[in-house]
This record gives structure tokens, sequence and C-alpha cells, in this order.
């Protein structure tokens, strides 16, 4: 058995600093909101295809990929640090999804 030997650069290589740290926590805790907002658009879209079809089936599968994007959300808005622009865009998205899934059948 061989040993490789590890390469190594003879340039020193900038560690990120604290700055660095927190606008790259900032991108990613906006990316995250925005990604939130779009699973609520995306279970609305869900909700008005369930809504068209006179297919049991399709209609019973859109109602159940609009509730488990209900959930997603609702689990991942613990995690997300929003701003109250954002808190209040997905409350009211949260409140018309429940309340559309409610005229469905669905129970909460």
């Amino acid at each position: 058995m061989t040993l490789r030997k590890k390469r190594t650069t003879n340039h020193a290589v900038a560690k990120p600093t604290m700055d660095d740290y927190l606008a790259c926590l900032h991108r990613m805790n906006r990316a995250s909101a925005e990604f939130l907002k779009i699973d609520v658009e995306m279970a609305l879209t869900f909700v008005q295809n369930a809504r068209q079809t006179s297919d049991l089936i399709r209609r019973k599968r859109n109602r159940h990929a609009a509730r488990r994007a209900f959930y997603t959300v609702t689990n991942l808005m613990k995690r997300v640090k929003l701003n109250e622009e954002d808190l209040r865009t997905l409350a009211l998205g949260l409140e018309q999804l429940r309340s559309e899934l409610e005229e469905l059948g669905e129970q909460f």
C-alpha cells in the first residue's frame, strides 16, 4: 500500500471574517423566506387545480399536496427569522390556504 503525499499550496488562504459569516447567514435567511413564500403560492396553485378538476383522484392528490405544503411552511417558519413584511405575507397566505383547504374538506 502506497501512501500519497498531501499537496499543499504555498499561498495563504484568507479565512472568512465574522462579517462574512453574518452576510452569509443573512443571504441564507432571505433565500429561506423567499422559499416559504413560493411554497405558499405553490400550495394555493394546488388548491386551485383541485377545485378545477372533475377527476376525484387528481382532486385528492392536489389537495394533499397543498396540505403537505401548508405543514412544511408552518414547520419551517419556526427556523427562519422573518421580517415584519414577510411574516405578514406568510400569515395571510397560510390563512387563505387553510381556509381554502377546509372548503375542500380538509380538517385541521
